[in-house]
């Protein structure tokens, strides 16, 4: 009578896998280790689908605000909002008509066209259409007001560091660690599932 290995997923017959030498009926402990084995396989297939689907909505989430008129991605270039934004982090902000959208008032953090430059600084005050910012780091204001007009965003959430990952990822060296292997390794788990579920269906 042939029974399926849990070891390597072949069907063989005997106490020893005839492919691998797991051993199937040779006493109690041999099907302690079985019973391990699996569990071990479950939890480790959970696993894998678990970072894969935070993966995913992390993807999507990004990729939803990246498409979306009413949200931005900027990449901090500078220390002048420490230590509320660091240097390298990347910053999400949101119109005032967005769904998280926001009123001016004292202490929101704002991204604003300065010139060909983007800004994000801290309002300190407001008057009409007039806001006086400052950066968290900065000892003195701005030394110009901000209008309405120059407003891009409200500062809504930040990613720590992902500039430096994204600086990274632009050399060769960054693309291979970052983006082929990583992606060579999912397309590989992917092939070893698939082949396992179809020797185990014959």
């Amino acid at each position: 009578m042939s029974v399926m290995c849990p070891n390597c997923g072949q069907k063989t017959q005997g106490s020893d896998c005839q492919w691998c030498r797991y051993p199937l009926v040779a006493g109690r402990p041999a099907r302690v280790r079985v019973a391990e084995v699996a569990s071990e396989k479950v939890g480790m297939g959970g696993l894998t689908w678990l970072i894969s689907i935070v993966l995913a909505v992390v993807v999507a989430g990004l990729g939803f605000i990246y498409f979306s008129p009413d949200y931005n991605m900027y990449l901090v270039r500078s220390e002048s909002m420490k230590p509320a934004i660091n240097m390298g982090d990347m910053i999400v902000t949101g119109s005032l008509d967005g769904a998280l959208g926001a009123e001016f008032e004292s202490g929101t953090i704002v991204t604003y066209q300065l010139g060909e430059h983007v800004v994000t600084h801290r309002v300190l005050s407001v008057d009409g259409d007039t806001l006086v910012t400052k950066g968290d780091a900065m000892e003195v204001p701005d030394p110009r007001p901000v209008t309405m007009s120059q407003v891009s965003g409200i500062y809504l959430l930040k990613i720590p560091y992902v500039g430096y990952l994204s600086s990274f990822m632009r050399t060769r060296l960054g693309w291979l660690l970052v983006v082929i292997i990583p992606g060579m390794l999912l397309v590989a788990l992917l092939i070893k599932g698939i082949v396992k579920e179809a020797l185990s269906s014959d």
